[in-house]
């Protein structure tokens, strides 16, 4: 447990401390490791060299290279092969990084666009409402209400949200059976229902007079049923009760 913990520490630090600089130096450093390597064998084996070869620039000579200094072209080979290794691994998981990295950015941006996008589609419904005003509406409050979650990278509402109108929805109908059915329709009840589930969709609405309640409700439902319409088409409810306590 102790291991994996340790293990669980040491990836990000190794995840923050990797970068295209530190991988270009390992890959110079292993290339030239191997050449000195390769120049330090030749050196501890020059009098072997002096006395098994003569000096010489003919062309037949050139092909005795390779079985002369055979070690040495090896382990230059190998450094190739090493730096080579750096680079493709490394080199391929920074980039797949950087990919992510840039992704993320852009996500947030784009969720930043939206944000604003929904702020000015907020504003505009209610800069054309009378009584209904701004401060009456949490706008990032319902914002985070409609999209959270698995809704996150989504166009459609969350459940939350569409669960919220069709609670809204269900009281207006309760109240309208009970205006038609029975006598015993208390507009106090209603008033108190509705605030409460408005609040649940972070609409503010005050304990007005029945009439001045009434007219605030009125703009209340029909912004609810544009912003239904607009973010949630296709599991929003599918049409609004009659209030006919109206």
């Amino acid at each position: 447990m102790k291991i994996q913990t340790s293990l669980l520490g040491v990836i990000p630090s190794f995840d923050r401390w990797l970068s295209s600089a530190r991988i270009l130096f390992a890959i110079v450093l292993i290339f030239i490791v191997s050449i000195a390597l390769a120049i330090l064998i030749t050196i501890i084996n020059i009098e072997y060299y002096w006395q098994q070869y003569d000096f010489c620039l003919e062309v037949d000579c050139f092909g005795e290279i390779p079985a002369a200094f055979g070690p040495q072209i090896r382990l230059i080979k190998l450094g190739v092969a090493s730096a080579s290794f750096v680079a493709l691994i490394f080199g391929s998981y920074l980039a797949l990084k950087s990919y992510l990295t840039a992704a993320a950015v852009g996500a947030f941006g784009n969720r930043i666009a939206h944000i604003g996008l929904f702020e000015r589609f907020i504003q505009v419904e209610l800069g054309r409402k009378r009584r209904l005003h701004s401060s009456c509406v949490d706008v990032y409050s319902l914002y985070r209400l409609m999209y959270q979650g698995n809704s996150l990278n989504s166009s459609e509402a969350s459940p939350q949200f569409v669960a919220a109108i069709s609670v809204i929805y269900s009281e207006m109908k309760n109240s309208s059976s009970s205006y038609t059915e029975s006598s015993d329709f208390k507009f106090e009840n209603h008033r108190r229902n509705m605030i409460t589930a408005l609040s649940a969709l972070h609409i503010k609405m005050d304990r007005l007079p029945r009439i001045d309640f009434l007219e605030v409700e009125d703009e209340v439902v029909e912004f609810i049923g544009v912003l239904a319409l607009v973010f949630a088409p296709e599991t929003s409810p599918s049409s609004m009760p009659l209030r006919l306590y109206r």
